[in-house]
């Protein structure tokens, strides 16, 4: 399952979003990642959220696998569209 959400943080995803994304990505047994760019970041790693580098208005697809998919999905993009 997948979906694409638009970051909305001015400052883009940095370490308190990903920190954010590492948080909410680990309360769910399911495998999920962002992808940017045709690469694909693992939401449970925190130097790999950093490294994703995304900035604000860009699009991120999240992608996860598992028993609670689309919960993680929704998780994570609620960051992702957050202005925080």
């Amino acid at each position: 399952m997948k979906k694409i959400y638009t970051v909305m943080n001015p400052s883009g995803i940095h370490a308190r979003p990903a920190l954010k994304i590492v948080d909410a990505a680990s309360q769910h047994r399911s495998d999920s990642y962002l992808v940017r760019d045709g690469l694909r970041f693992a939401a449970k790693s925190l130097v790999q959220m950093i490294s994703i580098s995304a900035k604000y208005g860009e699009e991120i697809e999240v992608f996860a696998e598992g028993e609670d998919a689309r919960e993680a999905i929704e998780a994570i993009g609620a960051i992702l569209t957050s202005l925080h």
